[in-house]
């Protein structure tokens, strides 16, 4: 199975956005994020499609079409970008307006 993913130097890359998926869920529960993990987690999510599916077109045993594995993984990295910024956003604001009031 370590092969359809593109081998273990990829499953080694897909375990850092796994993690970051992890960390955010586990940091939700313990503390305020205030409304940031609405953006964080489908950014992670992303990233971790977006690495999925390389791993899957440079795989071996499950064959994914050229358009379909890149043109996928970018729209997805574009997803993460626009997420992970929207997110950055709604802490700065909420960083912002908490420093303000008194």
């Amino acid at each position: 199975m370590i092969e359809w993913l593109g081998g273990p130097t990829h499953v080694v890359d897909i375990a850092i956005p796994a993690s970051g998926l992890v960390l955010l869920l586990v940091l939700s529960k313990t503390a305020e994020t205030n409304r940031s993990r609405r953006y964080f987690v489908p950014a992670f999510g992303c990233w971790l499609g977006s690495e999925l599916l390389l791993g899957l077109y440079a795989g071996t045993l499950l064959a994914v079409p050229r358009p379909v594995g890149i043109g996928g993984a970018l729209a997805l990295l574009v997803g993460f970008l626009g997420l992970f910024v929207q997110g950055l956003r709604s802490v700065w604001n909420a960083r912002g307006s908490a420093s303000a009031s008194p």
